[in-house]
This record gives structure tokens, sequence and C-alpha cells, in this order.
């Protein structure tokens, strides 16, 4: 069969004219269901963009404010390894000594004993483990106090305290502090 216009157009014009309104109506009907459809179709695409666009938008600003973030540290460790190149062989062990001086008197310190291991790619991890004999809560509070707030990057990396059985007010501490610095 062969439909053109002229076909559909010769039909249409053999119609009653009662005929011609119902498929007027009928064929209007169906281009207003398809208009609809097509305008749902757009808007449905529209949400899906449109919330595509909003979670892409917070991923971005997680993006950026992990690289900020990133960034900051990665400054903070240039820095503290530019320091780190400059420093003695037994800095570490000086600067606490200086440090548990100021808070301790020196017949309470039993031993400090400095060591160094590599740790990661590049780094190496020097530490110091001390004991002391018979301080006070408030003299170890200040100790470490004193050890966290200090200008070199050094942190606490292990603490036991026991209380004397003689005396409940005295402590035996034993603790380690630790620096990272590149490795030479």
């Amino acid at each position: 069969m062969n439909f053109s216009l002229a076909t559909l157009q010769h039909a249409f014009a053999r119609l009653a004219p009662r005929e011609r309104l119902l498929v007027a109506v009928a064929g209007g009907a169906v281009v207003v269901v398809l208009a609809w459809m097509l305008v749902r179709g757009v808007e449905s695409g529209k949400t899906t963009l449109e919330s595509g666009i909003a979670a892409k938008r917070r991923q971005l600003a997680t993006l950026q404010s992990l690289r900020s973030q990133y960034l900051d540290v990665k400054r903070q460790t240039d820095e503290t390894l530019a320091k780190s190149g400059n420093r003695p062989p037994n800095w570490l062990y000086s600067t606490l000594e200086g440090v548990i001086k100021k808070t301790i008197p020196r017949e309470k310190i039993r031993s400090m004993d400095p060591s160094s291991k590599p740790s990661g790619d590049g780094y190496v991890e020097d530490s110091v483990a001390v004991e002391i004999n018979g301080v006070t809560l408030q003299q170890t509070v200040a100790l470490l106090y004193d050890v966290e707030q200090s200008n070199q990057p050094l942190r606490v990396s292990r603490l036991t305290a026991k209380k004397r059985t003689a005396d409940p007010y005295q402590f035996d501490i034993t603790f380690a502090v630790s620096s990272v610095k590149a490795a030479s």
C-alpha cells in the first residue's frame, strides 16, 4: 500500500462531517498525548541532569577542601623536613633533656635511651625512651604538656605510669618521645 498526503486528504474528504469531527478530535488527542509525553520526558531528563550537577558540585567542593588540606599538610611537612636537615644527630636527646630539666629534678631521671629506626621511604624516626622515678601527677602532666608544646615537632608515642606502693602520690613514669626526620 502506498500512503501519501493526497490519499489521506481524499479519504478525509469522503468522510461525513460527524466522522471528520471525530477524526479531528482523535488526532488532536493523539497530538496532545504525544506533546505531554515529550514534555514529561524533557522534564525528567532535566531533573536527572540537575541532580547530577548538584552531586558533581558537592564532589568538587569536597575535592577542593581535601586539596586545601593536602597542600597545608604538605607545606607543614616540607617546613619540618627542611628544619630537620639542619639538626645535629643528638638533637632529640638534648632537646628532651632540656624540657625535662625544667620540670623534673635530675636525680629523679633514671634513664634516657635514644634510638633511631627507618620509618617508610626516606624517613627516620628518632626516639628517646625515658624512665623517671618518684614524681607527682602534677609534675608528670606539666612535663607532658611541655613536651607537646615544645617548639620542636615532638610527640609522646608511649606512656606508662605506675603508683609507688610506699607513697600513692608518687609515680614511676616511663614514656617515649619521637620525631620524624628525612633520612640522610
